[in-house]
């Protein structure tokens, strides 16, 4: 039985050991899992299907081994708030992140890819890594790389950036190494447990899910002496998240851009743009953190602010500006997430489910970024 087939049928039986409820009942609140599968689309569109569920992350193409009209991909998608996950097989693949796909999506998520079977081979700043089964990989979204898949099965977790304010360093320092030893062990068999058990997590449940995976995983992947050694780009990391956290907590500073940024971390022009440039540039980056603030704001009930004074506040001094920038940037007005409709889709499962099977994983990374 297939990964899609297992959450399809009504068998119970799963790829992993689980431990099963005394009453092997599943509440009617229980998480309910988007599958995704290219058996079910014509032959000739499957592949470009696949493609796009995965376009705000990479750009695939068929490996050579494989060609369009053989390709095949099953996904399973579990949406736990703060973080999702997704049990996927997929035929043979390259991938290639590139900038101009970063500044469009925007995203500024790591990637766990734990190989079950098969193998990624990943090529990030002059450097190989290689992955295979029962090893864990971190993709940072944020950053430049290019890879192949052979024939694969595997799961995957998305992590945002905002949801790990206080330990990024700790992931970025291992970016795109595989954890290994005993503690990548430990969470290897936890995220194969977490699978397991998915469907019978409540809804009310996934938000403590999702931070007790996210304090998993920091545990099992701190840095050792080893990992801090082979990191090339620790100084790097380290210098642009302390942009970052300058950037967030200045939003709403009518200066904050360039100048203001060299003087707070003490470096040249040229060098920012530089620590900028994987992730579309110091303006794009600024420019992105406040339409996000500014979402928040728009879909908090507990915000009485007005559109236009929410913009202003962010420094959009014009408000047709504003809405243009908006709308691009989320593909809805700032009128439209005022009036909570984007808020009820993006936590109301059914309006999920109203989406193409291959537009829900790029639906929900955007919404990781909020």
């Amino acid at each position: 039985m297939t990964v899609f087939e297992r959450h399809t049928s009504s068998e119970t039986a799963h790829l992993f050991p689980q431990v099963v409820p005394a009453d092997k009942s599943v509440s009617t609140s229980a998480l309910l899992p988007h599958c995704f599968s290219t058996e079910q689309i014509d032959r000739a569109d499957r592949f470009s299907a696949w493609r796009h569920s995965y376009e705000p992350m990479v750009d695939l193409k068929v490996s050579p081994t494989t060609c369009a009209s053989t390709f095949s991909g099953e996904q399973v998608l579990w949406d736990l708030g703060e973080i999702a996950l997704a049990e996927i097989r997929v035929k043979s693949l390259d991938f290639i992140s590139w900038p101009m796909q970063m500044k469009n999506s925007g995203l500024d998520h790591w990637c766990l890819t734990l190989f079950l079977d098969g193998t990624c081979r990943t090529e990030a700043s002059g450097d190989q890594y290689v992955s295979s089964s029962r090893l864990l990989q971190i993709h940072p979204l944020g950053s430049r790389f290019s890879g192949s898949l052979t024939d694969c099965n595997f799961i995957m977790l998305w992590i945002p950036r905002s949801f790990c304010s206080d330990s990024q360093h700790v992931l970025d320092s291992v970016a795109f190494q595989s954890i290994g030893g005993p503690m990548g062990q430990m969470l290897s068999s936890y995220i194969t447990c977490l699978v397991a058990q998915l469907p019978y997590v409540t809804t009310t449940e996934a938000s403590a899910v999702a931070h007790a995976t996210r304090d998993m995983v920091i545990a099992c992947v701190a840095p050792s002496a080893d990992r801090i050694n082979a990191s090339k780009d620790q100084f790097a990391a380290t210098l642009i998240e302390r942009a970052r956290k300058f950037i967030q907590q200045n939003l709403y500073n009518p200066v904050l851009g360039p100048d203001l940024l060299m003087r707070e971390m003490a470096m040249s022009r040229t060098k920012l743009y530089n620590l900028f440039e994987p992730v579309g540039g110091i303006h794009r980056y600024i420019k992105r953190q406040r339409l996000c603030e500014a979402h928040k704001r728009l879909v908090d009930a507990q915000n009485p602010c007005r559109i236009q004074e929410i913009a202003e506040r962010l420094g959009f001094s014009d408000g047709a500006d504003f809405s243009r920038a908006f709308k691009r940037e989320f593909s809805y007005t700032p009128s439209d997430a005022r009036h909570h409709f984007i808020q009820a889709s993006y936590q109301d499962t059914q309006s999920l489910d109203k989406l193409a099977p291959s537009d829900k994983l790029p639906f929900i990374l955007r919404r990781l970024q909020f």
